[in-house]
């Protein structure tokens, strides 16, 4: 944060939707997970005035993952529209990356598994 006096530059963090009991787009799973807002603003008397550097993301609760999403879908949902989010919109950085998750008991699951080992239901 940059201030001075009576303006300055700030980072914001803005939660602009959260899915409730749909499946995740990232591992599938039936849980939670936010959309958010993120950008940089100039503010003169606490009023921002120029924002830019906005970006969308998704935050999940199931697989603890926080991806980046398409801006034009990001946009939309942002103006209010009932959006599906698909794996196609969003960009998640594979350095980070976990295995997959079983949707029943959360166990992690091998990608070659038809069915868990820990709770046998069927991937």
């Amino acid at each position: 944060m940059f201030f001075v006096g009576i303006f300055g530059v700030q980072s914001k963090v803005e939660s602009l939707k959260t899915e409730v009991g749909t499946p995740c787009p990232i591992c599938g799973a039936f849980d939670r997970y936010d959309i958010k807002k993120a950008y940089t603003y100039f503010h003169f008397f606490f009023l921002p005035l120029w924002k830019w550097n906005k970006r969308y993301y998704v935050q999940t609760r199931c697989c603890q993952r926080v991806c980046s999403l398409d801006e034009s879908i990001g946009s939309r949902i942002e103006a209010g529209e009932q959006v599906e989010i698909t794996r196609e919109h969003i960009t998640c950085d594979q350095s980070h990356d976990v295995p997959s998750l079983c949707s029943r008991c959360r166990e992690p699951v091998e990608p070659s598994h038809r069915f868990c080992p820990h709770c046998g239901v069927e991937l």
